[in-house]
């Protein structure tokens, strides 16, 4: 053998190197020719996920300069469409005199001034969804000319929509404002009305829902003169402290009803189920408002005031009818006084007239002058207060014997009494300012008689 030293890798010495190329630079060259063969070919439609090396490179103005914007555009799709019109810096629907927003029907226009071309495609346009089905948008310019844009599908990727020009055999991708505009429709157009120019949650004071076979309920905020407090009062069908909470939510609901469209400019009654309304709703702010809220099939639809127009509303904006109830919008708690306003508690049974006197902020509570300590009062002051309403009778028989009076006297001088009458064998009524709609369970008018009546024979 040679003396001869072997580098690694190299051929054996006594081996003569085959005369070809190596599988190297073999397998460099197939590469190298078929990139070179990409460049060369015509462009062709690939799939999407490769979308972006097959197309293209340059941006393409579809819509020749000069032509500024257009001062028409009639768009169709399916055998239906309609025609926007500019004159003079007004906007107009041709054969319509609906109001239309400004800046929506500007934006449409606009369309048609300039039009990039993001990628070029070759192929039959209807494999891009351009067909005689397809939306089809005509713009007309101030010089008598006209352009034809053809609207296919929105690509596979999102990068934009398939379109093409009228007497151009190619297709390119437009860029996705674009497509979104075009295919808004006609309902993009509509000026739709803000009732926040109305009535907001904030400032609302008055609001009457009146619906079909029910009273009319109406909460009000108790001082209008100041509609930004949050203490409401229920005042019909009844009057009676309402749970600010769940009127507030109701306010907040209100002001959720907002039109989504325009369902007709001259729409009768019947034909959008108003003549027989869900609701009726009066409101009253700076003005006053009244929303009819109807149903045609299953699309739910306003009319605000006498308004000729009749507007889609969301289904899921009237979903706080379907709660809407006097007991749920009364103060659940009817003997709710905070302890800090009181200076004495009267408690009445039919054999029994017991009192509290009471002095919060230095601690001291009595029971008919034996002294309480706060850990033995403040649970049964807890029990009388939070006794909760369970049921709502708008016309109740007439009260039976008083079965529990509290009456509260308060430090800075004045009284209000809490009576609780007998009702039935299961229910007490609740009377309050004159107001004796609410049953309270028996067996809770019980045992608040039974723990004070405890608390009384207790070893001092």
């Amino acid at each position: 053998m040679s003396g001869k030293p072997v580098r690694p890798g190299s051929a054996h010495p006594l081996r003569k190197a085959p005369e070809r190329p190596s599988l190297v630079l073999a397998a460099l060259a197939v590469s190298l020719a078929f990139f070179v063969g990409c460049l060369l070919a015509p462009e062709a439609r690939v799939p999407e996920k490769t979308a972006a090396s097959a197309g293209s490179a340059s941006f393409k103005q579809l819509i020749p300069e000069g032509r500024g914007t257009p001062v028409s555009v009639a768009i169709t799709q399916g055998g239906e469409g309609f025609t926007l019109l500019e004159e003079n810096g007004q906007y107009r629907l041709d054969g319509e005199d609906a109001a239309l927003d400004a800046n929506a029907a500007r934006d449409l226009l606009a369309i048609g001034s300039s039009v990039l071309a993001r990628r070029r495609l070759e192929g039959a346009q209807s494999e891009y969804g351009i067909d005689d089905r397809s939306l089809t948008a005509c713009f007309n310019y101030q010089d008598q000319t006209t352009l034809t844009l053809h609207l296919g599908d929105p690509t596979p990727t999102g990068e934009g929509w398939y379109a093409a020009v009228e007497g151009d055999p190619d297709v390119y991708v437009v860029n996705n404002a674009l497509g979104r505009t075009l295919a808004a429709g006609k309902q993009a157009l509509y000026a739709l009305p803000d009732l926040s120019a109305y009535f907001t949650a904030q400032t609302l004071n008055v609001a009457a829902i009146q619906r079909p076979g029910e009273e009319t309920i109406t909460i009000a905020r108790v001082t209008q003169a100041n509609p930004f407090n949050t203490m409401v009062e229920l005042t019909t069908p009844i009057h009676y402290p309402a749970n600010s909470e769940r009127a507030a939510q109701v306010y907040l609901a209100l002001e959720n009803i907002r039109p989504t469209g325009l369902a007709a400019l001259d729409g009768t009654d019947a034909d959008w189920g108003l003549d027989e309304p869900l609701a009726v709703i009066t409101l009253e702010d700076h003005v006053r408002t009244r929303l009819t809220l109807g149903q045609a099939g299953d699309v739910r639809t306003l009319r605000v005031n006498e308004d000729r127009a009749v507007y889609t509303i969301d289904a899921d904006a009237l979903s706080f009818l379907r709660s809407l109830t006097v007991p749920y919008l009364a103060e659940q708690l009817p003997g709710l006084v905070m302890l800090s306003q009181l200076s004495a508690v009267s408690v009445r049974t039919p054999d029994r007239t017991l009192r509290f006197d009471v002095d919060q902020p230095s601690g001291s509570y009595q029971l008919e002058g034996r002294a309480l300590s706060e850990e033995r009062f403040v649970p049964v002051y807890q029990q009388m207060i939070g006794l909760l309403i369970e049921r709502y009778v708008p016309s109740p028989e007439k009260a039976g014997e008083a079965r529990l009076q509290l009456e509260y006297t308060f430090r800075e001088g004045g009284q209000w009494t809490l009576t609780i009458a007998e009702y039935d064998e299961s229910f007490d009524l609740i009377i309050r300012d004159g107001c004796a709609c609410f049953l309270l369970s028996r067996a809770k008018t019980d045992a608040l008689i039974e723990t004070i009546l405890t608390l009384e024979e207790e070893e001092p």
